[in-house]
C-alpha cells in the first residue's frame, strides 16, 4: 500500500450518532462523494488540546482515509490517503 499524507480540509462529511458515538457514513472531498463501507478503527488523542478524534475508513473506491476532527471544531480533515 502507498500512504499519502494530505492533510486538507473535507468539503462534507455526513456522520451519524449511534449510542453516544459518532460514525461516518460518507465524505466530499475534491467534489467527488465517498461511500463509506467500513470504519476500520477510531480514537481519541487525549495528549492533544482540544482533544483530537480520529477514524480509519474503507471508502467504496478501497481507498482508505485517515480522517480527523478536533473537538469544538467543526471542520474535518483528510489526514492521510492509503491506496494499493
Amino acid at each position: 500500500m502507498r500512504e499519502e499524507w494530505i492533510d486538507e480540509p473535507l468539503s462534507k462529511v455526513y456522520v451519524v450518532f449511534e449510542q453516544g458515538k459518532i460514525r461516518p457514513v460518507a465524505l466530499l472531498w475534491s467534489k467527488k462523494r465517498y461511500q463509506v463501507v467500513r470504519i476500520n478503527s477510531d480514537w481519541v488523542d487525549r495528549t492533544l488540546r482540544p482533544r483530537r478524534y480520529g477514524f480509519s475508513l474503507t471508502v467504496d473506491s478501497g481507498e482508505i482515509f485517515q480522517v480527523s476532527y478536533e473537538e469544538g471544531n467543526p471542520v474535518w480533515r483528510l489526514d492521510c490517503l492509503l491506496t494499493e
